[in-house]
């Protein structure tokens, strides 16, 4: 439950910092929409590969003129189809995955900072109805005053040791505060 009231909070406040007024900030702002793709690999108890798509919002407040602190949130959803496909039934896998978490920029936030994003395990993901925690990490920069790029890789760690979910993904975003 206290996941869930988290998860609606960050939303709340995520929603609102759209409606913020930009010329209060005097230093630039990270205020994003991310759209990604990623390959989720499962080769333990599937052995599947896929295509996954990604949405999410990223968020970040500057403490200085070297540092802004924030967090993401980021929704995933597709398939993965089977290795082995002379199995009549069972063939293709669904995938869904949120996550939440820390969001660091760094660098001259004036120019072109570097990106830092982590999620651990706090989110929640399915593969083939097996319950994930996933355990991400992003990397990237910002390619101009609205534009960056970052590249992450999901680990989802299975509460039934099930599965063993890897996802390399890469994500381009749109920033509208600054």
């Amino acid at each position: 439950m206290k996941k869930i009231i988290s998860i609606a909070i960050a939303l709340i406040c995520s929603w609102a910092a759209f409606a913020e007024d930009a010329a209060s900030w005097s230093s630039p702002s990270l205020k994003a929409i991310d759209f990604g793709i990623g390959i989720p690999v499962e080769c333990y108890d599937l052995q599947a590969a896929g295509l996954n798509l990604h949405l999410g919002f990223d968020r970040s407040y500057p403490l200085n003129e070297r540092l802004a602190v924030g967090f993401y949130l980021s929704a995933a959803g597709g398939f993965m189809g089977a290795f082995d496909q002379s199995v009549r039934y069972d063939n293709y896998h669904s995938v869904l995955q949120f996550n939440a978490g820390l969001l660091v920029e760094f660098g001259d936030l004036n120019k072109q900072p570097y990106i830092l994003a982590v999620s651990p395990c706090t989110g929640f993901g399915l593969v083939d109805m097996d319950m994930v925690l996933p355990l991400e990490i992003r990397f990237g920069r910002m390619l101009s005053q609205h534009w960056y790029l970052t590249g992450g890789l999901t680990y989802g760690i299975s509460l039934a040791n099930e599965t063993r979910y890897w996802e390399p993904a890469i994500h381009i975003g749109y920033n509208f505060g600054h």
